[in-house]
């Protein structure tokens, strides 16, 4: 079990079946706003749903809701910057899209929200492959959790020495 590019090929193709997206994305982050760790950030540091991950509007209007200041993440390099929207979202690396705002300290950031291609519940996570939130959350110290739908929620991983794991995964 320690063919990342297989699995993620598998994972991408499973997410890919999920029907009803909207809806079961709209339960993942009612779930997440009830944890203690939603409760205690002002700043949350999210991503854009792309590519069959959560569809991130619902949360980013309960974010908006609830008074908390939303960061998304922007590819510099090889690492990742927490930043404002700014004036909007522009194309970044990978043809995701990335806030054009001021980067925000990672000190600031109070909860981070992990997409992956699978995790375990352990908090060991499979992401695309480049290593960006495996470098970010060595370098945060704010809680970060896990999102997905259940069924990428797996038995086994591989886990290479460099992976750094979420404190905790929620799943709709």
């Amino acid at each position: 079990m320690d063919d990342k590019p297989a699995i993620r090929r598998r994972m991408r193709l499973l997410r890919d079946l999920i029907d009803d997206r909207l809806l079961r994305s709209v339960q993942l982050w009612a779930a997440v706003a009830t944890l203690p760790e939603y409760a205690a950030a002002t700043t949350v540091m999210a991503f854009v749903g792309t590519r069959g991950e959560p569809d991130t509007d619902p949360l980013f209007a309960r974010l908006e809701r609830d008074g908390k200041q939303l960061v998304l993440p922007r590819t510099h390099g090889d690492h990742i910057e927490p930043a404002l929207l700014g004036d909007g979202l522009r194309t970044g690396a990978f043809a995701v899209p990335e806030p054009s705002g001021e980067i925000v300290e990672v000190a600031a950031v109070g909860l981070v929200l992990v997409p992956g291609l699978a995790f375990m519940v352990d908090g060991t996570r499979l992401g695309q492959g480049g290593g960006h939130y495996d470098r970010f959350l060595a370098t945060c110290p704010a809680p970060s959790i896990g999102v997905c739908f259940a069924e990428q929620l797996v038995d086994e991983l591989p886990v290479a020495s460099h992976d750094i794991r979420v404190a905790r995964v929620v799943t709709a």
